[in-house]
């Protein structure tokens, strides 16, 4: 499964935080500086909480920056008037942006709803990842800092936004926690989203098609002449071809063809396939029992991504006449001169 939404905003955030407690000496960001106004002034109220500017432009720059990597590796020239859904390229990216704000602030105000602060253990970790981070010199650390326009206490500000989502995330696998799923809750939203937990004995099709389907019926006879088919079906999944092993998958996630996906729905927990062939091979499927831990984490997720698409946003005359495309160029400017943003 793949439903951890924090885990490249929160790598980021590490890996540019916790140098202390110092705010850039006053120096006007790159961030304030392309937009022309000052991004430490509230742009937007999420949920009734204020959010300063250099906030939604952080994300907003992440969203150009990812664009124009995207265009720059397939060689075309970068068009924010493109045509994108019912709007532009640039509405998408700024859309994108305020979607990202509106979850880091979601997750604050869970925090503040179900009563997590920052302990003593996430401060240190944001330490250690320091540390590490910084095996190569802090100057370094600190220039890429400035170049997304943040600073020390930005960076850190945005990184225990990050360690706030992974208390909360704990939170929710604790029994007996407000945030805890009920196991309905849990039986339900499998069945929802399509998750299934299944082990394969896959023989591989090679050169050898029909050698790899005599394998596979050998082992399907000696499932059903098993005493304990789970042992059994264990050590055969074991010795065959697919070394992934049990895994949870996702309806549609890609981890196993369509075929197998359907299949794999079908099953009662504990009950084998048949024989199933596709292009890649033969397989034999297995249907487990679902992790608990790891289906309320993306119980968790889903409900998380719900709260911040439907959170209030208040925006402003600010807000809506901020362009895209003439902040990133500006931007851009602004990073390949940086002797001019002091």
């Amino acid at each position: 499964m793949k439903f951890r939404i924090m885990g490249l905003a929160l790598s980021l955030c590490l890996v540019l935080s916790s140098c202390g407690g110092q705010d850039g000496g006053g120096q006007v960001s790159l961030l304030a500086q392309a937009a022309g106004w000052d991004d430490t002034q509230t742009l937007l109220v999420i949920g009734g909480r204020e959010v300063p500017g250099w906030r939604y432009l952080y994300w907003l720059a992440a969203a150009c920056d990812q664009v124009q990597e995207e265009y720059t590796l397939s060689g075309a020239e970068l068009d924010w008037q493109a045509a994108v859904g019912t709007g532009t390229l640039a509405d998408e990216v700024k859309d994108q942006a305020l979607r990202d704000t509106a979850l880091y602030t979601q997750v604050e105000l869970w925090a503040e709803q179900y009563g997590y602060t920052l302990t003593q253990e996430d401060q240190a970790s944001l330490e250690q990842e320091w540390q590490e981070q910084t095996a190569g010199g802090e100057e370094a650390a600190l220039r890429q800092l400035e170049s997304q326009g943040l600073t020390r206490e930005r960076a850190e500000e945005l990184a225990s936004v990050g360690l706030l989502y992974a208390g909360l995330y704990r939170m929710c696998q604790t029994e007996g926690s407000p945030l805890a799923p009920t196991q309905e809750e849990l039986q339900a939203f499998a069945v929802q989203q399509g998750i299934v937990t299944v082990d394969r004995i896959f023989y591989p099709a090679g050169e050898d098609a029909d050698a790899a389907r005599a394998q596979a019926e050998k082992a399907f006879s000696a499932l059903n002449g098993a005493a304990d088919q789970a042992e059994v079906f264990t050590a055969l999944a074991s010795a065959a071809g697919d070394p992934a092993g049990p895994r949870t998958i996702t309806v549609g996630d890609g981890m196993l063809d369509p075929e197998l996906e359907e299949a794999a729905a079908a099953l009662e927990e504990g009950q084998c396939s048949g024989i199933l062939e596709t292009e890649a091979g033969f397989s034999i499927l297995r249907r487990l029992s679902d992790d608990s831990q790891e289906l309320a984490g993306a119980w968790f997720d889903v409900q998380l991504q719900n709260a911040a698409a439907d959170v209030s946003v208040e925006t402003g005359e600010r807000y809506d006449q901020l362009d895209p495309a003439e902040f990133y160029t500006a931007l851009e400017r602004l990073r390949e001169q940086p002797e001019q943003t002091e």
